[in-house]
């Protein structure tokens, strides 16, 4: 029937809360509480009524205990509970004020119980499309960290994105080495004949998002017929620096399947998200392997170091031939310094010190070959001159090669016949130091490797055991050394004359205390030899 006369149509507020700007799922809308909670309204209070739900042109009649309302007479409202929902209430005349309450609490309990089935449709609705979305972002720390290979990770993180964004495949685009783009890692449907990137026409695109570090969608621009044609979405891969900022890591694309126009704004926040957890999971791969690197590299120059040490002579193999004591302080944990000692006929020592130009890997090198080669020589030669002769022959090629020189100086000490004789190729600080005083063994040739000489100079001076002290010491040593004076070796020299009557090792030990390095850590190679 019509409604009655004068009856009000009116919008009962359903209260506060995301019903009033909730855009309700579409269909129909039958609740189970709503009629229960109308079947009890009216066993309590006898009323009857009925109540219609009218979603869009859809009416649900929630209950009706008016039955055959022919001849009746009723009053009926309609009012809006959210946007396309509105609920209609007939109820039969009611006389009391107590009815007319219980029939407006009737109105807002209804209105109430509406919207909040309408908000839980719509919920389910939303989390039941979003499944595979969320699924997909609670996946992404979980496969990343469980797969040791960065690659195979995002094959699979990348098959689950395009089945969610409704894509034939999803590829990772990084910058090489000279700055092309190569593909990281792929996956979808088309994974295994993918021909997207640079050489199909998608180049552009992920240029762009590269460069502009903001996502880019290009729109299916064939015909409705046309498959050949696809949308694509490129999203930036952006990695948070730790002294701020982002970095750019490369770019995330994603081809869209037959069909399909474009790439939703919602879509497009799901790939920079997936994105975003790539990126830092390849920002981490990179610094992972470099840190492997570096380990390496560390682990392999200690290795070295131990065995450039392990070059260096056993001073216990000369004992009862002189006394004697050297050391030898890398700057780097390989080093360019170098002393040797040789055994030589006629209870003769031979002494050889040098000083590589260079310290480090390469400066390392150059000693190791220097000391075969003297070892080789001093055994083939007799004067201190043909030794150094020798052994620039050995290495002047490959001193020339690196662009490295090296002082040297070898000296043959003979006690018994009270004689040193020496060759020096530019080194300046080694000395002969007697009671009488200070006598310094003068470089007579340039550092090998400066230039090619037929023959090297010697000198013979006297030498008288058990008086005598031979210091020979490198450029780490003399850097080090807290004087004013000119000629900083006489901080050393005049030591030692004051120590002639301590042992080499003694010596030794006051030449390093004068010359400790700054803060502990030396400019260069530190090297030091003392023969009494």
């Amino acid at each position: 029937m019509p409604p009655e006369p004068g009856a009000e149509v009116q919008p009962i507020d359903p209260g506060s809360g995301p019903a009033a700007d909730l855009e309700v799922a579409s269909g129909p809308l039958r609740s189970e509480r709503l009629e229960e909670f109308l079947d009890s309204f009216h066993r309590l209070t006898g009323i009857r009524f009925r109540l219609v739900v009218a979603t869009g042109d859809v009416d649900v009649t929630e209950h009706d205990s008016l039955g055959d309302d022919r001849g009746l007479e009723f009053t009926e409202s309609t009012w809006l509970v959210m946007p396309s929902v509105r609920v209609r209430l007939a109820t039969a005349p009611v006389t009391s004020d107590e009815d007319r309450r219980a029939i407006a609490l009737l109105r807002e309990s209804a209105s109430r119980l509406v919207a909040a089935e309408k908000e839980a449709r719509f919920f389910s609705t939303e989390l039941s499309d979003r499944y595979e979305e969320i699924e997909l972002l609670t996946s992404v720390g979980e496969t990343l960290g469980s797969v040791i290979h960065l690659e195979r990770a995002a094959g699979r993180l990348l098959e689950s994105l395009s089945r969610v964004l409704s894509a034939d495949c999803a590829a990772i685009w990084v910058p090489d080495e000279s700055g092309s783009l190569r593909r990281l890692a792929v996956g979808g449907v088309l994974a295994a004949d993918l021909a997207m990137g640079p050489s199909a026409g998608a180049g552009e695109w992920i240029d762009r998002a590269l460069n502009s570090q903001l996502a880019q969608v290009r729109p299916r621009r064939g015909p409705a017929g046309d498959t050949t044609d696809r949308t694509l979405l490129a999203v930036p891969l952006r990695h948070s620096a730790l002294h701020g900022g982002t970095l750019p890591v490369g770019a995330l694309a994603a081809l869209g399947q037959r069909g399909r126009e474009t790439f939703s704004p919602g879509d497009v926040k799901l790939a920079a998200t997936v994105a975003s957890q790539l990126a830092a999971a390849i920002e981490n791969d990179r610094l992972s392997r470099e840190s492997l690197v570096q380990e390496r590299i560390l682990v392999e120059l200690e290795l070295a170091h131990h065995l450039q040490m392990k070059l260096l002579p056993d001073l216990g193999d000369f004992e009862g031939v002189a006394d004697v004591a050297g050391r030898c302080e890398p700057a780097d944990s390989v080093g360019g310094d170098f002393y040797h000692l040789f055994r030589l006929p006629g209870d003769r020592l031979g002494v050889m010190l040098g000083d590589v130009s260079s310290h480090g890997y390469s400066a390392g090198l150059i000693m190791a070959l220097t000391m075969s080669a003297a070892s080789i020589t001093v055994r083939e030669r007799e004067e201190p001159s043909e030794v150094l002769r020798g052994i620039h022959h050995e290495l002047v090629r490959k001193l020339e090669s690196t662009e490295m020189y090296m002082s040297l100086c070898y000296a043959v000490v003979d006690p018994s016949a009270g004689r040193l004789r020496y060759a020096n190729a530019g080194h300046p600080h080694a000395f002969r130091i007697s009671p009488g005083g200070v006598h310094r063994l003068d470089a007579l040739n340039p550092p090998l490797g400066i230039a090619e000489f037929d023959a090297y100079s010697q000198r013979e001076t006297e030498w008288s055991q058990g008086s005598d002290m031979l210091l020979m010491f490198t450029d780490g040593i003399s850097e080090c050394l807290d004087s004013d004076r000119m000629w900083s070796d006489e901080v050393l020299t005049e030591m030692a004359m004051r120590r002639a009557d301590a042992s080499a090792r003694e010596v030794l030990d006051r030449v390093f205390e004068l010359a400790a390095a700054p803060g502990g850590v030396a400019a260069d190679d530190r090297t030091a030899l003392v023969v009494k």
